[in-house]
């Protein structure tokens, strides 16, 4: 039975590692489609500034191109094959045929995400019919708690990455439309810029106080931060597991502060996805 467990707990992994690969082609399918069009806008407006010399425009559109061209790839493989990981099993007659087998043979994220609540469900099960000791599923909850980590450092840098994007936006932004605007009597046209960029700055403005990118990031932090304290302090027996020598009270004590902060994790995630109304009649 133990070994039955182990076993599902390889496979579970497995599959977690196929849907962050399927979530992550997800994700770049969505950036290929919106930078596509984007660099295509910005192609076709430095063509008709009169102010910019012909040279110069060829000197841009070169690598332009080059960007147009590979995002437009990209969209169309993301789009047209999505999913996990190719499976390398598939093969055919010809490379060609070996391709696109493994390609159509990519598990989409529905799939992916079924196969996962089989493979939990099948482990509670096993686990509900089993008679295997509490400090064994102590043991497995605290082997957990390190991918656990992982999981939440990795949200951290996702949603870090998105606020510090935006507030780039926001900085180059204001500063653009400030000196923009300066020169914006003498051509008209750079009213229209100066239009776009106060957009820009308005947009990300908006995204980053209603969506609070960094107090997501910074929360995910501090929670696998607290987690990754309390493994190295049961490792190595300091903090509150100093002075406790018995093996069966250290995990205890752990899986109970563990479980502790993943509750406050998620309550403090509950509290950010409510409206600051909501918010602030709940304080």
């Amino acid at each position: 039975m133990d070994e039955q467990i182990l076993a599902l707990n390889h496979k579970i992994r497995i599959i977690e590692h196929h849907l962050a690969v399927a979530r992550s082609r997800r994700k770049w399918s969505r950036v290929s489609i919106l930078f596509g069009p984007v660099l295509f806008l910005i192609m076709y407006s430095i063509w008709w500034l009169p102010w910019i010399d012909r040279k110069l425009v060829y000197v841009i559109y070169g690598p332009t191109i080059l960007l147009v061209v590979c995002f437009s790839i990209a969209t169309f493989l993301f789009r047209r094959y999505p999913g996990g990981p190719i499976d390398k099993s598939i093969t055919g007659e010809t490379p060609w045929e070996t391709w696109r087998g493994r390609q159509k043979g990519r598990k989409s994220e529905g799939e992916l995400e079924l196969d996962l609540a089989r493979e939990r469900e099948t482990r509670k099960r096993l686990l509900a019919e089993s008679d295997i000791d509490v400090d064994v599923r102590r043991i497995a909850y605290k082997e957990d708690a390190y991918a656990d980590i992982d999981r939440l450092r990795q949200e951290s840098n996702s949603y870090r990455r998105v606020n510090n994007t935006l507030q780039g936006f926001l900085i180059i932004g204001s500063l653009a439309a400030t000196g923009v605007s300066g020169l914006a009597a003498n051509l008209v046209i750079l009213r229209w810029v100066t239009l776009g960029l106060t957009f820009l700055v308005g947009i990300s403005s908006g995204f980053m106080g209603y969506f609070k990118y960094k107090e997501r990031s910074f929360y995910l932090q501090q929670t696998a931060d607290a987690i990754e304290q309390e493994w190295e302090a049961v490792e190595i027996g300091v903090g509150r597991y100093e002075h406790i020598d018995d093996e069966t009270e250290r995990l205890e004590k752990f899986v109970a502060e563990v479980h502790r902060l993943k509750s406050e994790q998620r309550k403090r995630q509950q509290n950010l996805e409510q409206p600051a109304d909501s918010r602030d009649a709940s304080d």
